[in-house]
């Protein structure tokens, strides 16, 4: 009964390390990396969502996605180090050969990660803590920097009141001799510029006024416009386009 008891014991002891709280913790990358690495990969997003619309959109596809790869290697931490210190060192590099494409604009996310590789308070406390804080600063200056600018030319534009129109004329028109003619005569009724397009998508004209011309004037601007030979339609014109 006693050997039995013995040997009980001696299973248990075999179990405990398995069951220990820390062993856990051991196999897995520390909070802080966690957080600059995925720092990283969010910083990434808007840069790819950008890139997609240019003509080498597959290519900021394929770097964003490099730039999560590190967040594969989770549960192995010396994997991870590796992941981090290869793609952060590869975007730098990148992004000196594809400058002219704009692979430049994921090298907040490179330092990140490199920045996650040296950030274990484990085995380097001090360290850690100096390269979390520049980490986080650099995270915060990213993603304000793609806020102010998604704000400036996206955001901004599409809330923003029209103040200008544009009018699809007959192709020709722009070239013909009733440009300037057209300008005088709406400027009269409240236009401030008027200018004119051409190509193979259509011939056009943009008409702009101040922003304190009321409502009544506005449409009897659109109505003056409307009257010229050659237009077709007139609409308002988004920010955005006309500016």
């Amino acid at each position: 009964m006693n050997a039995f008891n013995f040997r009980g014991k001696i299973m248990e002891a075999d179990q405990v390390p398995d069951q220990a709280p820390g062993r856990d913790r051991a196999v897995r990358v520390h909070r802080l990396q966690q957080g600059l690495a995925t720092a990283a990969a969010v910083v990434a997003v808007p840069v790819a969502a950008w890139g997609v619309q240019q003509f080498v959109g597959a290519l900021f596809v394929v770097t964003g996605l490099a730039v999560a790869a590190p967040l594969l290697f989770l549960r192995a931490p010396e994997g991870f180090v590796r992941a981090c210190v290869t793609a952060g060192l590869l975007l730098l590099g990148w992004g000196v050969l594809g400058v002219m494409a704009g692979m430049f604009l994921f090298w907040p996310s490179a330092l990140l990660l490199l920045c996650a590789a040296f950030a274990d308070p484990c085995r380097r406390p001090a360290t850690a803590k100096v390269v979390g804080g520049v980490g986080a600063v650099l995270a915060a200056a990213a993603l304000a920097g793609c806020a102010v600018v998604a704000w400036q030319v996206y955001l901004g534009p599409a809330l923003a009141e029209p103040h200008a129109y544009r009018a699809e004329t007959a192709p020709g028109w722009v070239r013909g001799s009733g440009m300037g003619e057209a300008g005088d005569r709406l400027k009269r009724f409240g236009a401030s510029y008027v200018s004119g397009s051409e190509s193979d998508e259509g011939s056009y004209l943009d008409v702009r006024f101040p922003d304190q011309l009321s409502g009544p004037q506005r449409e009897g601007l659109r109505k003056e416009i409307a009257k010229l030979p050659g237009v077709i339609r007139v609409d308002l014109c988004p920010v955005s386009e006309c500016g």
